[in-house]
């Protein structure tokens, strides 16, 4: 009797752990930019039913007008961070709306950011430019200035870097907002390994942790690279007018910015953003340019499918410790 009750708890255990990719109901607050004058910085809320299809997007706030604005993630602090689009520097304020200080890029325009996965760097550049690493710590107002490093190798200039578990990290080249050079670099000696060119989707540029690719977003089109293997894989269908940068939850769903909306993009079920199940879009601002991320670096500490998993692994390890105990 004891060994039933113990079953039935761990198995009651195990179904109340959320299983990735499976839960009906995703909702948070996603912040985006604006490349328009006046409020350029915004959250909304989200809501998407996987088994419905309904995609909501409702409480649009604008957070601040800001000098420009462009890429926008987050610190390892929970702060803001926004590339200052014509303001040659990047921003860093709280996710209230500020009040936001400032740090200079030394060359140019800041559009695209990404964060370093020790959380003490930020890399930022222009278009098809050199690359800015800025400092940044977790508090507002501890942003430095930007060294400038100038780019060789395969391609001479980069758009974004996007960082894989395994160690490599990926760059692309190219204007807005698609058909970019694709590749690897080193950021010791700042050079790169070209590995495509004028690929379609290769703008927005993240890690994606549902599927384990690096994934691109860029003229309404989507594709991924294997970290392990470095296949190419890019989309058939254009989702959209255009996009710029997406974000993924961790569990099959990206929410991609661009043509005046988000998109959101379920592929819950195929495991394959460039073949998706389901996809659809809402306007929300005409002059919308990119998403903060919703996991992984540059989120807001959301937690991983992994940290779930392991959640769950730790609570079955102890019922069962305790079924041990009981014989």
């Amino acid at each position: 009797m004891r060994s039933l009750k113990v079953m039935m708890a761990l198995s009651a255990a195990l179904l109340a752990i959320p299983a990735v990719g499976t839960a009906s109901t995703f909702s948070g607050v996603l912040y985006y930019t604006t490349f328009a004058g006046g409020e350029n910085v915004w959250k909304i809320d989200y809501n998407y039913n996987d088994t419905t299809h309904v995609f909501s997007l409702t409480n649009n706030t604008g957070l601040a007008a800001l000098g420009g604005a462009d890429g926008i993630i987050f610190d390892s602090g929970g702060n803001l961070l926004v590339g200052g689009q014509g303001a040659n520097g990047v921003y860093q304020g709280t996710g209230a709306g500020g009040p936001f200080s400032f740090a200079t890029t030394g060359d140019g325009n800041s559009y695209h950011l990404a964060l370093s996965p020790d959380g003490t760097k930020v890399y930022t550049s222009t278009f098809e430019g050199t690359l800015d690493v800025l400092g940044v710590g977790t508090t507002p107002g501890s942003l430095t200035n930007g060294t400038t490093h100038a780019i060789s190798g395969g391609d001479t200039g980069v758009t974004q870097v996007a960082f894989a578990p395994n160690g490599n990290v990926y760059y692309v080249d190219g204007n807005p907002n698609g058909l970019g050079n694709l590749g690897l670099i080193n950021l010791n000696t700042f050079t790169t390994n070209r590995l495509f060119t004028s690929v379609e989707p290769a703008h927005g540029l993240i890690y994606d942790s549902y599927s384990g690719l690096i994934t691109m977003f860029g003229a309404g089109f989507t594709g991924t690279i294997d970290p392990n293997s470095n296949v190419l894989k890019t989309s058939s269908t254009q989702f959209a007018c255009d996009f710029d940068q997406g974000a993924t939850d961790g569990h099959g769903h990206a929410l991609v910015a661009g043509c005046g909306g988000v998109t959101l993009i379920d592929y819950s079920g195929s495991g394959d953003i460039t073949n998706p199940d389901f996809y659809s879009t809402i306007s929300v601002n005409g002059a919308i340019d990119d998403v903060a991320p919703l996991v992984g670096l540059g989120s807001q500490n959301v937690p991983e499918p992994s940290s779930l998993l392991l959640l769950g692994c730790g609570m079955a390890g102890l019922l069962v410790g305790g079924y041990r105990r009981l014989q």
